[in-house]
């Protein structure tokens, strides 16, 4: 088993202490309202603010796009000063759901008014830029990563520019990678707090955009204008490669392994053969990426989304291979035993130490 070191073992001992107090004061703290009361608080704020939000709309009929935009911006400023009041959850859902319907108001009345998808897209855009830095909640934090990546992509898409679409969701893997590659210092800045949801808001960007992609491919091209230059796949999974090679660095790196030595050959090697394996299925080396990723920060949740998409892009690879089910059935099976042989090669030259107790 591998070792895994506690605080006392990675912090320094002038800190141990204020540690940890900082824990007991977050465990009574979650320990303060029992986990059912938290939910029914938080899904009776809900059930409030679409009230609310019910009430205030029935004036904005069509022809009252002004109204909804002017709506929406005070009910956005509404939940960030909500928001700002306190941390107890039933003011806290309440701010985020009014926000996210302040947002639908702001957002459906510019795209109405100005008849255009692109300004509608560009103004989400921009709302969710600000919404990053000014709302002070996680969750929002969040959704307005992903709600700003997928504006963006779809902006692009909408302006014609394609290829341009695929570079930038290149560039928001990097991005997302880097994020999580230096998580710890960047947290560490005026900033911080602002690192985790941005980087999970990018990933679920990533694998969002690369399941439309991959699986619903005729929508996603009827959906965003057709006729549009794109990528070829292989050229996009190349792109995803070569930003996954460079986190495995990294990580080979931080973890005092030599990236030129016989374990990093391997992990370099492993890698690329993968991505060369699944050209046409880009989501494939992404999805193992964002394992990589989960693996060294230890995140349960990009671990399960890095598993859910393998599959799910695994399954499209398969389906996506130009040749007879008997063929299929080969490969599978060959592929099947390639990585048991790879296993039993990992285990055999790179044997796991033994856990500490």
């Amino acid at each position: 088993m591998a070792l895994k070191p506690s605080l006392r073992d990675v912090l320094p001992a002038a800190t141990h202490d204020p540690a940890r107090a900082t824990l007991v004061s977050l465990q009574d703290a979650a320990a303060g309202t029992p986990w059912f009361v938290r939910i029914l608080t938080g899904f009776g704020a809900w059930v409030a603010s679409l009230f609310l939000i019910a009430f205030l709309s029935l004036g904005m009929l069509v022809g009252q796009e002004a109204g909804a935009i002017i709506l929406g911006l005070l009910i956005i400023g509404g939940a960030i000063t909500v928001r700002r009041l306190g941390n107890n959850v039933f003011l806290t859902q309440l701010a985020l759901a009014t926000g996210l319907a302040g947002q639908g108001l702001f957002i459906g009345g510019v795209g109405v008014l100005s008849e255009s998808p692109e300004v509608a897209a560009m103004a989400t855009l921009v709302l969710q830029a600000v919404l990053l830095f000014v709302y002070p909640d996680t969750t929002q934090r969040f959704l307005s990563s992903l709600f700003g990546g997928l504006a963006l992509l779809i902006l692009l898409r909408l302006l014609d520019a394609g290829v341009l679409m695929d570079v930038a969701l290149v560039g928001l893997t990097v991005l997302a990678h880097l994020l999580f590659l230096n998580q710890g210092r960047l947290q560490r800045g005026a900033r911080g707090e602002l690192v985790t949801p941005a980087a999970f808001g990018l990933v679920t960007t990533l694998l969002y955009s690369l399941l439309m992609r991959s699986w619903l491919h005729d929508a996603y091209v009827s959906l965003f204008r057709e006729g549009t230059a794109e990528l070829p796949p292989g050229v996009l999974t190349l792109g995803l490669a070569v930003v996954t090679l460079y986190s495995a660095w990294r990580v080979l790196q931080e973890t005092d392994s030599n990236p030129g030595g016989a374990t990093g050959v391997t992990a370099f090697a492993a890698l690329g053969l993968l991505a060369v394996l699944t050209l046409q299925t880009p989501g494939v080396i992404a999805a193992t990426g964002v394992l990589l990723l989960g693996f060294h920060r230890r995140s349960v949740v990009l671990l399960g989304m890095a598993v859910v998409f393998i599959l799910v892009f695994g399954v499209g690879y398969y389906y996506d291979l130009q040749l007879s089910l008997l063929a299929k059935s080969l490969a599978l099976l060959g592929s099947g035993l390639v990585l048991l042989g790879l296993r039993f090669f990992i285990l055999r030259r790179f044997p796991a130490a033994e856990e500490v107790r």
